[in-house]
């Protein structure tokens, strides 16, 4: 059974060096992505075929999907079905760190 120690881990810059970082780690069937986000930061519209879940563990962010935007803050969860195009950005003034769920495991965030 791995386990894994995340300051250790090199992070991912999936959306270009003005996005947001992450470390994935990933079993079989799920991935865990840690992600760090600056003040005003954004995730621009996109979509993939993975479910996604996430906690807010500190700062809000604000989600548009299908239409709709709303704040998740500390202690929040959200899910996004696979398919679904979304956008997030970083609403509170400082930063923010969440920790996301893909199933099944994104192949393009291993490594």
């Amino acid at each position: 059974m791995p386990f894994y120690i995340p300051a250790e881990r090199d992070a991912l810059a999936p959306f270009g060096a003005e996005g947001p970082s992450l470390k994935t780690f990933w079993g079989d069937n799920i991935m865990i992505s840690l992600v760090e986000m600056d003040s005003g930061q954004v995730v621009p519209p996109h979509s993939h075929p993975e479910e996604q879940a996430g906690y807010v563990v500190e700062g809000t962010l604000e989600f548009t999907m299908e239409g709709a935007t709303r704040q998740v803050g500390p202690g929040e969860i959200f899910f996004i079905p696979g398919g679904v195009e979304h956008a997030v950005t970083v609403a509170s003034p400082g930063p923010a760190k969440v920790v996301d769920i893909f199933s099944p495991v994104r192949d393009d965030y291993k490594y």
